[in-house]
């Protein structure tokens, strides 16, 4: 399991870190908070984009939560 921190994700999403935090922040992207930091599962990271970029409403799964009402 390959866990990134903000600056890698960004690198490898293409994004910039702030768009990312801001993303993540708003469970728009699958990350969890290690401390103050940011996390990044590389195996999260690709299952949601083969998944279309869901946010956590649209596919809690890959965020590592149970869907509503389960």
């Amino acid at each position: 399991m390959e866990l990134w921190t903000l600056n890698e994700a960004a690198h490898y999403l293409k994004r910039h870190p702030e768009v990312l935090r801001r993303k993540a922040a708003a469970r728009q992207v699958p990350a969890f908070k290690l401390g103050r930091d940011w996390r990044f599962r590389k195996e999260q990271l690709d299952e949601w984009i083969v998944a279309g970029c869901p946010t956590v409403h649209e596919q809690p799964s890959l965020f590592g939560e149970a869907a509503p009402g389960a």
